[in-house]
C-alpha cells in the first residue's frame, strides 16, 4: 500500500478513459445535432397556402396586414367564393390583440384571456391554429379584433390555410435549439450560483462566479421567454410574456456586476446604482400595472433606457481598466470579443426595435453570441474554480500540518496560539483541562522512547474521543495536553467526559498489563469570557493539576513501601 501512495496520478489527457469518455459526449452532441438539423415529419403538409389576401374592412376598404391600425376595435371579413375549404385550420400569428373569430356569424374561436392582474395583458407573439369547419362557397369568415394599445397596435398577419397540426409542431421545432441552448444555459449559471455560495477558498472571487452565474440565469429564462416555444410548452403566453418583462428589468445588474469584476473594478459604485434603478423600476413596473395605470408594454421604454445607460458603464469599466492597467492586453482581446461584442450588438437591437416595434425581428445570431459568450465564460469560471479549488486545498493541508502534532495527530502549542489570538464573546463559557502523564521517564527509561511515544499516542487517543464533540485538544509539548471545552465544569456532560477518560486508561491498562500502568493527572478550571482572563484560569488548571499529579505520586509512594514492607 505504502508504493501505491507515491505513484503520481496521470495527468487526464493521458489517461484512455478520458478520450472513452470525450468520444461518447462527441457522438452524442453530434447525433442531437444531426437530428435536430435533419427532421423527419410525420407528415408532410404540401397543401398550406397563402390566406391573406382579400380581406375587407367593415367601410369595404382591403386589409393591409402591414399597416397598423389604430383603432381600439374593428372587423374584417372575407367571402369565400370558389375555394372548398374542407379540413383546414386558419393559421396565423398575433401580437398584443384580442380577437375572435366567426363563420357565418357562428363564433368558432375566441382569444379573450383572463390574466391574473399581476401578469398584464400582453403576451408577445403568437401562433394560432384555428379548426374551422367545412366551408363552401358563398361562407363568410369574420374576425372582431381588440387593439390591447391604441399607441402601439398589434396585429394578426401571415394568415395562411394548412394543417394546424403541423403549423404548431412547425413553430415548437423551429424554437426548440433556441430553447435547448436556454436550458443548458440556465444549468450552467445555476451550477455556478451553488458553487459560488458553497465552495471553499473563492474568497472575493466567489462573487464574480455568483453574477456569472445569476447573468446566465437570468439572460436564458430572458431569451427562453421571447420564443414561442416556452409559451406554447406551458399554453401561458401572458405569464411567459409577464416573466420576460421582469427578467428584462432584472438583467442590468448581474451585468454590470460581472463587468465590475472581470474589469478588476470591484470597488466601482457603477453596481449598487444600476441595482437601484433595476429594482424602482421593477417594483415601479408591478405597481403601475397591478393599479391598472399603465401596462408592462407601455413602460418597456423604461427598461430600455436602463439597458442603454447599463451598456454605458460596461464600457466606461472596460476603458477605465485599460488606462489604469488593471487587467492584460490578451485579457482585454478575449474581453472585448467575448463581453463587448455581444454587449454592442444587443445595443444594435435595442435601437432597432425603438426605431420600428411592430416590424422588429430578433436576430438569432445575436443570441447564439450571447450564448456563446456564457457558456465561454462558465467554462472560464469552471477552470478557475478547480485551479482556486487545488491551491485552497493545498493551503489547507500545510495550515493543517503547521497546527497538527506529528506525533498524537492532534492540535498542537501553534493552534492553541492560534486559539488565543481568536476573538471570543463575551459571557461565552469554556472549561480548561490540563493533563500530565505520570511515570514517562520511567517508561521511557524501562522500555524505550518507541514504547513512551505509544503511551504518548494512546493517551492522546483516548483524550480526543473523550472529548469528542466537546472540545478542543491540544498537545502543549512533551507528556502535557490541553483540553479546551465548550460546556461547565459544573455541566453533568463535563464530568461523563472525564468518567469516559479515565474508563478508557483503566481498559487500556487491563488489556496490555503493564509493569508501569498508562495515568495520568487532571486538573481543570472554569473560565468564563470578560470574567476573568485566560492566562489565569490556565493558571488555575494547571496547579490542579500539579496538585493532583503530586498526591498520586504520593499514594504510588505509600503502595510502594507497603509492597516492600510485605515481601
Amino acid at each position: 500500500m505504502s508504493e501505491n501512495k507515491n505513484i503520481q496520478p496521470k495527468k487526464v489527457y493521458l489517461d484512455s478513459r478520458f478520450y472513452y469518455c470525450l468520444v461518447i459526449a462527441l457522438f452524442v452532441f453530434i447525433a442531437l445535432f444531426y437530428a435536430l438539423t435533419n427532421k423527419n415529419y410525420f407528415f408532410n403538409d404540401n397543401t398550406s397556402k397563402k390566406f391573406d389576401s382579400k380581406w375587407f374592412m367593415d367601410d369595404g376598404t382591403e386589409v393591409n396586414f402591414d399597416v397598423p391600425v389604430h383603432e381600439e376595435s374593428y372587423t374584417i371579413h372575407k367571402n369565400i367564393q370558389t375555394e372548398n375549404l374542407i379540413n383546414k385550420s386558419l393559421c396565423f400569428y398575433s401580437k398584443n390583440v384580442y380577437f375572435s373569430i366567426f363563420v357565418d356569424g357562428m363564433c368558432i374561436y375566441d382569444f379573450h384571456p383572463t390574466p391574473i392582474r399581476l401578469f398584464g395583458k400582453s403576451y408577445g407573439i403568437f401562433p394560432h391554429a384555428v379548426n374551422i369547419p367545412n366551408l363552401y362557397q358563398n361562407s363568410e369568415i369574420t374576425i372582431k379584433i381588440d387593439n390591447l394599445y391604441e399607441e402601439t397596435p398589434g396585429y394578426i398577419k401571415s394568415i395562411t390555410l394548412g394543417n394546424g397540426n403541423y403549423f404548431i409542431l412547425n413553430e415548437m421545432q423551429k424554437n426548440a435549439p433556441e430553447f435547448i441552448l436556454c436550458t443548458i444555459v440556465f444549468v450552467l449559471g445555476a451550477v455556478s450560483f451553488v458553487i459560488g455560495i458553497a465552495g471553499k477558498y473563492f474568497g472575493d472571487r466567489r462573487y464574480e462566479i455568483i453574477s456569472m452565474g445569476t447573468l446566465a440565469m437570468v439572460a436564458a429564462i430572458w431569451i427562453a421567454s421571447e420564443s414561442s416555444f416556452f409559451a406554447l410548452l406551458v399554453s401561458a403566453p401572458i405569464a411567459i410574456h409577464f416573466i420576460d418583462y421582469t427578467t428584462l428589468a432584472l438583467l442590468p445588474l448581474p451585468t454590470v456586476l460581472f463587468s465590475s469584476f472581470v474589469t478588476d473594478n470591484k470597488e466601482s459604485k457603477s453596481a449598487m446604482f444600476v441595482g437601484v434603478l433595476s429594482a424602482l423600476n421593477l417594483l415601479t413596473q408591478i405597481l403601475l400595472n397591478s393599479f391598472q395605470i399603465r401596462d408592462y408594454h407601455q413602460l418597456l421604454i423604461i427598461s430600455h433606457i436602463i439597458l442603454a445607460i447599463t451598456v454605458i458603464i460596461v464600457v466606461y469599466l472596460f476603458i477605465k481598466s485599460i488606462v489604469l492597467k488593471k487587467i492584460s492586453k490578451g485579457v482585454v482581446i478575449v474581453l472585448t470579443l467575448t463581453f463587448l461584442v455581444p454587449l454592442f450588438i444587443g445595443a444594435e437591437e435595442l435601437i432597432r426595435y425603438r426605431i420600428s416595434p411592430r416590424n422588429y425581428k430578433g436576430t438569432i445570431a445575436y443570441q447564439y453570441i450571447l450564448f456563446l459568450f456564457i457558456f465561454l465564460c462558465s467554462i472560464y469560471e469552471f477552470i478557475s474554480i478547480a485551479e482556486m479549488s487545488r491551491k485552497g486545498q493545498y493551503a489547507e493541508i500545510m495550515e493543517k500540518i503547521a497546527y497538527t502534532d506529528g506525533l498524537t495527530g492532534i492540535n498542537n502549542r501553534e493552534a492553541y496560539n492560534k486559539f488565543l489570538d481568536s476573538k471570543l464573546n463575551n459571557g461565552d463559557v469554556y472549561t480548561l483541562v490540563m493533563l500530565d502523564m505520570n511515570n514517562l521517564k520511567d517508561v521511557n527509561d524501562q522500555y524505550g522512547h518507541a514504547t513512551g511515544d505509544e503511551y504518548i499516542k494512546s493517551l492522546a487517543k483516548f483524550i480526543r474521543e473523550a472529548f469528542e464533540g466537546n472540545g478542543d485538544c491540544y498537545r502543549m509539548g512533551g507528556d502535557e495536553f490541553l483540553v479546551i471545552s465548550n460546556i461547565s465544569n459544573v455541566d453533568i456532560k463535563f464530568l461523563e467526559c472525564l468518567d469516559s477518560l479515565y474508563s478508557k486508561i483503566e481498559e487500556y491498562n487491563k488489556d496490555k498489563n503493564a509493569e508501569i500502568p498508562l495515568s495520568v493527572a487532571v486538573g481543570y478550571s472554569g473560565f468564563a469570557v470578560g470574567v476573568q482572563s485566560l492566562k489565569e484560569a490556565l493558571r488555575e488548571a494547571d496547579s490542579k493539576m500539579y496538585e493532583r499529579k503530586k498526591k498520586m505520586k504520593e499514594n504510588d509512594t505509600v503502595k510502594g513501601e507497603k509492597n516492600e514492607k510485605t515481601v
